[in-house]
């Protein structure tokens, strides 16, 4: 079956009056969120699908998710027909996980444009929904962790080593260790925030001049020895969809300031970079008191000068990673000799 024409027999299992009503949010049956965002949107962009969608496959998706939910759901078989559509939007035309990522926690991995996902609660049972789901099991995932920390360990130390496995931990996928010796701090890289173009600039504990100035940062991050950049590439629906960049910032905020968290429960003396402001507060106290969150602050990587395709380039990760994404960097700022880690070792 061409994707197109299972695209078409998706639309035309509801009417128009129930197309109106999913998108007033009036629907009779109960719709998720996630399901009718899915719907929408197949049914409101004008997407053309490449490809083909196996016969047998997509009859068995219908037959083994109606099963279940004949079993798990058989009080509103009015709702039925929007999952079943749904699931065979999400595995045969977006090729993305069936559920959201708030509720099975997958993590995805983008490369030349393609993503792949990483799923702990998939089930490789007969029988099971998941068999239809792209993501993978998470072992191949932290298969290529625990080789990357190995490596981390035998070139520059145990520290190196957690460092990296505690950002592989929160989701990141890629991270590469530059000296801190080899950083450059470009004052150009300061006025670009001058010009406030992100709307942080003069707002924010973590963007300048709160963030002091170049010569403060960079003594700041001199007297440690390494620096390990990491990054995570999201997947956008085209190259024009800036709707979701808020929640994608959101997103890769959060999981820095997991990483910082762990890290603190666990190293010495650290600084963590993310991008650009903070977004912690509604509103932030600069410059009329402290900080609320001292320990939660994560500065600007851009704020303290540095050209993050450079650092990209020296810390051997993408700096793009392919058509209709978006990749965000931070850095981890830490020494090899850390105090708490070495206790931690000898106790």
């Amino acid at each position: 079956m061409n994707k197109n024409d299972l695209k078409s027999k998706i639309l035309a299992a509801f009417s128009e009056e129930e197309w109106a009503a999913l998108a007033a949010g009036k629907e009779k049956a109960p719709v998720s969120d996630f399901n009718r965002e899915i719907l929408l949107r197949l049914r409101e962009q004008d997407e053309v699908f490449s490809g083909e969608a196996d016969d047998n496959a997509v009859a068995e998706l219908y037959q083994t998710v109606a099963a279940f939910l004949e079993s798990c759901w058989s009080d509103e078989p009015g709702a039925h027909a929007y999952v079943l559509q749904a699931c065979a939007a999400l595995a045969f035309l977006y090729q993305i996980p069936l559920h959201p990522q708030n509720k099975v926690h997958y993590e995805s991995c983008v490369r030349n444009g393609k993503a792949k996902y990483f799923c702990p609660m998939r089930e490789e049972k007969s029988g099971s929904v998941c068999l239809f789901c792209p993501a993978e099991t998470t072992t191949e995932l932290e298969n290529i962790s625990r080789s990357r920390c190995s490596e981390a360990a035998a070139s520059r130390g145990p520290v190196s080593a957690l460092v990296m496995e505690e950002i592989f931990r929160a989701g990141f996928q890629d991270a590469g260790i530059i000296p801190t010796g080899e950083l450059i701090f470009y004052p150009d890289v300061r006025k670009t925030c001058e010009e406030n173009r992100c709307g942080g600039y003069g707002r924010s504990w973590a963007c300048p001049p709160a963030t002091g100035t170049l010569e403060e940062c960079r003594e700041r991050v001199l007297r440690f020895g390494q620096m390990q950049l990491f990054s995570k590439a999201y997947l956008l629906a085209d190259s024009m969809d800036f709707s979701c960049i808020g929640s994608i910032m959101k997103d890769f905020k959060e999981r820095s300031r997991a990483l910082n968290s762990r890290l603190r429960q666990q190293l010495h003396d650290i600084l963590v970079l993310s991008n650009e402001g903070c977004g912690r507060c509604k509103t932030c106290t600069w410059p009329e008191a402290p900080c609320r969150f001292p320990e939660e602050l994560l500065p600007s990587i851009e704020g303290y000068g540095f050209n993050v395709s450079e650092l990209a380039e020296k810390a051997g990760i993408p700096y793009q990673n392919g058509k209709n994404t978006v990749t965000f960097f931070g850095a981890v700022i830490y020494n090899e000799k850390n105090d708490n880690r070495r206790r931690q070792l000898n106790a």
